[in-house]
């Protein structure tokens, strides 16, 4: 990820995105919400929801025993000017830690107080809805490049 290319913007931005886009944001995490993984339908990969002993997609309305596991990891994230909740899928999850699925939750808390630059897509559809919950579709953990955009996380 080459943030030179991108604004590298504060994380009070995030809720003013008026259009599509795609920037950077520095930001710290200070929580891991929630679970790590959905049942993911076989056929869209949409969140499935539970039925009693089955899984339904909402989706295709097909029914299943047992869905598809899917990293989707949710984090709080801050810098000095606001906090936001930012989400994770698949590749950019595993990317995260480079673990194996299994051994994953045990690397959640290491993540806590981790500074990291993540890029954020803003799509269309996304653009109008009162959004609560950011994509990123990558990040980047190398110190040095984090050093020349961290400057929204000093001062906390």
């Amino acid at each position: 990820m080459d943030p030179l290319i991108l604004p590298v913007l504060k994380v009070d931005s995030l809720f003013t995105v008026n259009e599509e886009s795609e920037f950077c944001m520095c930001a710290i995490i200070v929580n891991v919400i929630g679970d790590w993984w959905y049942h993911a339908c076989s056929i869209c990969d949409s969140h499935m929801v539970q039925q009693g002993l089955v899984f339904e997609c909402p989706t295709c309305q097909q029914i299943y025993d047992d869905g598809i596991l899917r990293y989707k990891l949710q984090l709080e994230v801050i810098d000095t000017s606001a906090n936001a909740s930012i989400v994770l899928y698949d590749q950019v999850t595993e990317n995260l830690e480079r673990k194996e699925f299994q051994d994953f939750p045990d690397q959640l808390e290491r993540l806590i107080d981790r500074t990291l630059l993540f890029r954020i897509t803003v799509k269309n559809h996304q653009v109008h809805k009162a959004m609560s919950v950011f994509n990123v579709s990558n990040f980047e953990d190398d110190p040095t490049l984090i050093s020349q955009h961290d400057q929204f996380t000093r001062e906390r």
